[in-house]
């Protein structure tokens, strides 16, 4: 019975002893996980190396890697990658061995790397939208600038105002150099009939006043030097045709900017020949004002269309010419656009028709240009 109570009471001092030494154990290891939890909040990896470091040499230090690569999984899975890696080389640095960290840093690598190039899509996603919605500003921005006026502050910068509150005015110009005037003459009296090969200039000017009328001057200059006959007889055969035009516009906004009402003087030069005789019938110089409408600046998407008509006074100076006219008819397609100034390319018509005693007589050319205007933001 004694003997029993002996062994009794050595039980329990053994189970006292390692229970002390279980509880001492769970302290000091709760105390490094503290220590590992502060690192993890302040990501700071020196201070991980230092605590791991310092007891890299404890039997129980498996349980202070064990954690901290639990504490990396859970960094892994909140998709905080920085740090995860640099958590495990810390665990990698201090035990080479760990094939387990190794792994784990190799995995991370894996999925930051594709981490990083969906961000980097984002990204540039993200910049796209930012590109075509300051596109979308700037083309905005150029709209406004046709329709307002810009006017400086005296703070500097920049307000627009409306033109009907404003009295900033602006001014259009265009010239086309024709390269190719070719001219056909037929009188049917005389049965001319006759190709003509030249050159033109032709200016326009333009004003926008303060009520957005539109006060505008042309001038045209073509000659024709080149005769092509389209017959072998050499009577009928014109050696020079020349075409001279001056004319003020107008066209009042209210009604259309566009439309145009013109009045001008028109000259018009034969050159004739002693050596053919059979050109008499044709219309000697012909001097005439003129009042005519013209539509302009009509868009076609991106070209540009004229088109006008003209009564030729003069003929009622002159007693063989019972009535004249003129069209003309021009189509501008822009191919090039500088700072200041825009080049096109000009396909254009111009006719006179005389109403004689005997018979008609008609000059139509077809015209081929150059042109160059300047450019209104």
């Amino acid at each position: 019975m004694f003997g029993r109570k002996i062994k009794i009471l050595l039980l329990a001092v053994l189970f006292i002893f390692f229970s002390g030494s279980l509880f001492a154990l769970e302290e000091y290891v709760s105390e490094v996980y503290k220590q590992i939890d502060s690192c993890f909040s302040a990501k700071d990896e020196n201070k991980l190396n230092s605590v791991l470091s310092k007891n890299v040499n404890d039997k129980y230090y498996y349980l202070m890697e064990n954690y901290t690569q639990k504490k990396i999984r859970r960094l892994i899975v909140n998709n905080d990658y920085d740090f995860a890696m640099a958590a495990t080389l810390v665990i990698i640095e201090n035990n080479l061995d760990n094939e387990e960290a190794v792994e784990m840093y190799s995995v991370i690598s894996d999925a930051y790397e594709i981490q990083r190039k969906h961000e980097l899509e984002v990204e540039q996603q993200r910049q796209y939208e930012l590109a075509r919605i300051q596109m979308e500003k700037e083309k905005q921005r150029g709209n406004v600038e046709k329709e307002y006026v810009a006017a400086s502050k005296t703070s500097g910068g920049s307000v627009y105002v409306s033109g009907k509150e404003t009295k900033l005015t602006s001014t259009n110009w265009k010239l086309n150099l024709g390269i190719v005037d070719l001219a056909f003459l037929m009188d049917n009296a005389s049965e001319i009939q006759s190709l003509h090969y030249g050159v033109s200039l032709d200016f326009d000017y333009e004003y926008v006043m303060e009520n957005k009328n539109v006060l505008g001057a042309e001038a045209f200059v073509g000659g024709q030097f080149l005769t092509i006959p389209l017959s072998e007889d050499e009577g009928k055969i014109v050696p020079l045709l020349v075409d001279l035009e001056a004319a003020v516009k107008y066209a009042i906004a209210n009604i259309s900017k566009n439309l145009f009402i013109r009045v001008g003087f028109n000259a018009i030069i034969t050159g004739k020949s002693e050596t053919a005789p059979l050109t008499a019938g044709v219309l000697d110089n012909f001097y005439s004002p003129f009042i005519g409408v013209k539509f302009a600046n009509v868009a076609i998407g991106p070209a540009k269309l004229e088109i006008g008509a003209d009564w030729l006074a003069g003929h009622l100076f002159y007693p063989d010419v019972t009535a004249a006219a003129g069209v003309a008819m021009n189509i501008a397609i822009p191919f090039a656009e500088l700072e200041k100034v825009k080049l096109n390319f000009n396909i254009g018509v111009r006719d006179k028709f005389f109403l004689k005693e005997e018979g008609f007589e008609n000059r139509a050319s077809l015209i081929v240009a150059i042109g160059v205007e300047n450019v209104v933001r």
